[in-house]
């Protein structure tokens, strides 16, 4: 009997564990390239290089990032907010619409994105990949804040409403205070995803000085490369994604309460 109950669990710790070593066994690669030929002094080299700006890519990732973030955050509490507890005419088809739009890949808006973005001279400026990137991120960050909007108590709704207060007066002084989790889990969950975009900041910025880490790293790379360089190259790449490990790592337990917020109703 014993037995049959710890059947489940080892297969489990299992398959966990085999999806573990495959999302580890890329970074261990670039971690051991990162010191099999120079060392330490690959990562000095990357941190001194002559094309390279590693604090500058920094920079502009945090902006893009950042900038991505602080208006998801902003547009999806509050519409998450109205589509949650607000009546209005076509709230059902204009929601179901949005959801309908995650159903599209990127790669087939990038032609007229593109133009757009040319057309209104945004090339080569961060607002231009700041407003795609908001595009294709917020509606999921919108479900998972209706979600939570969703499991607050009607009660305490309908009291406030008694007591004279206004739907944005509600928002504002019990949605939000109740909702740290949930805003915490969109805005790390966004600014991971903006940090690791490559395919817009790609397509949409051509100034080197302007690159943010996903780019920038292309300016180690050369078409005859020596050992000592290929070990800069994956310092580079490690260098690139401590940041953003950090920021997930510092929220993760805002992460887990945020994600199943909604999940379970009173």
């Amino acid at each position: 009997m014993r037995t049959t109950k710890l059947a489940p669990l080892v297969a489990m710790y299992a398959v966990i564990g085999g999806l573990a070593l495959l999302w580890l066994y890329p970074i261990g690669v670039a971690l051991f390239e990162s010191f099999a030929v120079g060392g330490w002094g690959n990562y000095a080299a990357v941190l001194d290089h002559d094309t390279f700006d590693y604090w500058s890519a920094i920079g502009n990732s945090f902006l893009l990032a950042g900038g991505t973030t602080a208006a998801i955050v902003v547009f999806a509490s509050l519409a998450a907010y109205a589509f949650s507890r607000m009546r209005f005419a076509g709230k059902t088809v204009l929601y179901r619409a949005l959801l309908a739009c995650l159903a599209i890949p990127v790669a087939s808006v990038i032609t007229p994105l593109f133009t757009t973005i040319d057309d209104f001279g945004l090339r080569n400026n961060y607002l231009g990949v700041i407003i795609p990137l908001f595009a294709f991120n917020v509606v999921v960050m919108l479900l998972l804040m209706k979600n939570h909007f969703d499991g607050i108590p009607t009660e305490l709704v309908e009291a406030a409403t008694i007591d004279g207060a206004s739907p944005l007066g509600i928002f504002w002084r019990i949605f939000l205070p109740l909702s740290g989790p949930a805003l915490a889990t969109i805005s790390v969950l966004s600014f991971v995803y903006s940090w690791n975009e490559y395919l817009l900041p790609n397509l949409l910025i051509s100034e080197p000085g302007m690159y943010p880490v996903t780019q920038a790293v292309a300016l180690l790379q050369n078409e005859r490369m020596s050992q000592e360089q290929i070990g800069q190259l994956y310092a580079g790449l490690i260098l690139m994604t401590i940041p953003s490990v950090f920021v997930y790592l510092f929220s993760q337990r805002y992460l887990q309460s945020g994600i199943t917020a909604g999940a379970v109703k009173n």
